[in-house]
């Protein structure tokens, strides 16, 4: 899968794998240190929990990779790059506060929605091209994942984080 240009839907479904498996390697050296950067012990957790859910993706990446016969292979993820460094720039224009956790959720909630579209997408290519059922059922088992890891950030945030910042309106200088 080196060709420059994608020209037939094999070629894209493993471009795709490559990207995500790509992105799932940059989020096992980010998700560190969105944890660190948190003043909520809830979502430092919430973080920490994802790494490890995180390193169990990029596993069930090989396994997908295996079963079709072909080496794990990276595709620089631009997106997530570009995701990883609003993060870092976020943790480092905020003071530890529940804004800066509210701002990380926001940056963990944007990762997550990009996963599931890339982890949906990639199961139904599968689908189409007959693949596996196990193939197809590891890539959903992901898709479920990140779905649960998104709407933890969301809960996280509306129920003790989100309020939380909002009563320190006008309390920081940035």
């Amino acid at each position: 899968m080196s060709a420059e240009k994608i020209t037939t839907f094999d070629e894209l479904f493993q471009t795709g794998l490559a990207d995500i498996y790509d992105a799932e390697q940059q989020l096992v050296q980010a998700l560190p240190k969105l944890a660190q950067a948190c003043s909520s012990p809830q979502l430092r957790q919430a973080f920490e929990q994802h790494l490890q859910e995180t390193r169990g993706h990029v596993q069930r990446l090989e396994q997908v990779y295996s079963k079709l016969g072909l080496k794990p292979e990276r595709k620089t993820n631009t997106i997530l790059q570009a995701m990883t460094q609003d993060a870092e720039k976020k943790i480092q224009i905020t003071e530890p506060s529940p804004v800066r956790d509210a701002a990380l959720i926001v940056c963990g909630n944007k990762v997550e929605h990009f996963e599931i579209g890339s982890y949906g997408s990639l199961r139904n290519f599968a689908e189409l091209m007959s693949q596996p059922q196990e193939i197809i059922s590891l890539l959903e088992q992901t898709t479920q994942e990140e779905k649960k890891a998104d709407q933890l950030l969301t809960q996280i945030g509306e129920s003790e984080v989100n309020p939380q910042a909002a009563r320190m309106r006008g309390q920081l200088t940035r």
